[in-house]
């Protein structure tokens, strides 16, 4: 192997049948021949893939797949960067409404919200209503972290809890007496 001619005094060329893979130089050697191959590949023919992702290059439970000369890295929520090393600060975007405080953890936010107002982006007006607090047939308004009750005649205080006294400016001519009713 490696010579040919009628008594072996042609030296023949292995490289002539491009014998390397992937892209690898062919150098012709006696007997043989012997591939260099360009990286991200390896063996006699340049037939195998290097394994990129065999040194675990993500980081922070990112997912790595391996790719030609290279890998490419899908990183878990509230990471980034090529390998999965930047903390993403999920606060930067200003994720929480209605003046919404927000907190940034490890794999994600939190909005701890203002008085009045509830859900995951502090995005709900609660209803300050929902528990009926206006007495003795007043009518709830619902404010922003708050409420007004609108009184019935003859009530007042801020859930119509007091009766107004009807008898105190003396409304009674000629000696008559005064009873007040409740409303």
């Amino acid at each position: 192997p490696g010579f040919g001619g009628s008594v072996c005094e042609v030296d023949l060329d292995e490289c002539a049948s491009n014998p390397c893979a992937n892209g690898g130089s062919c150098i012709d050697r006696a007997n043989g021949f012997k591939c260099h191959c360009p990286k991200g590949f390896y063996g006699n023919r340049c037939l195998s893939d290097v394994d990129e992702c065999a040194s675990n290059p993500c980081l922070n439970g990112g997912t790595c797949d391996d790719e030609v000369n290279r890998y490419v890295c899908h990183c878990l929520k509230g990471f980034s960067g090529a390998r999965c090393d930047v903390e993403v600060n999920e606060c930067d975007s200003n994720p929480c409404q209605n003046s919404g405080q927000c907190l940034d953890l490890k794999s994600g936010f939190q909005c701890v919200c203002q008085k009045g107002f509830s859900g995951i982006l502090c995005q709900s007006n609660d209803n300050d209503c929902q528990s009926d607090p206006c007495l003795n047939g007043g009518a709830c308004v619902d404010l922003v972290g708050r409420y007004h009750c609108r009184c019935a005649p003859g009530f007042f205080g801020h859930n119509c809890e007091r009766d107004v006294d009807e008898c105190a400016s003396n409304p009674c001519a000629n000696g008559g007496s005064c009873i007040d009713r409740a409303n």
